[in-house]
């Protein structure tokens, strides 16, 4: 499991992990009452298959890639 903050995941190379970065903007938009603020959002890559014991309990998926393991999440932790 590979955890990104958004800051990383704009700047990865990797196209899949951009595009959650856009998918974000929803959570982003400014007097939006779905607002969460930068620092509680990231990217996380489980295509090693991976994922933590206890992710249910410090993630809360919002959105994830169509194809890949890789989910756009909130830090509830």
């Amino acid at each position: 499991m590979k955890l990104l903050s958004l800051k990383e995941a704009e700047a990865a190379t990797d196209p899949d992990i951009r595009m959650l970065v856009v998918r974000a903007s929803r959570y982003r938009v400014f007097g939006s009452s779905e607002r969460i603020p930068d620092a509680e959002l990231v990217v996380i890559d489980i295509r090693d298959g991976k994922k933590d014991a206890n992710f249910d309990d410090r993630f809360r998926a919002l959105d994830h890639h169509p194809f890949f393991p890789i989910l756009l999440a909130r830090k509830l932790s």
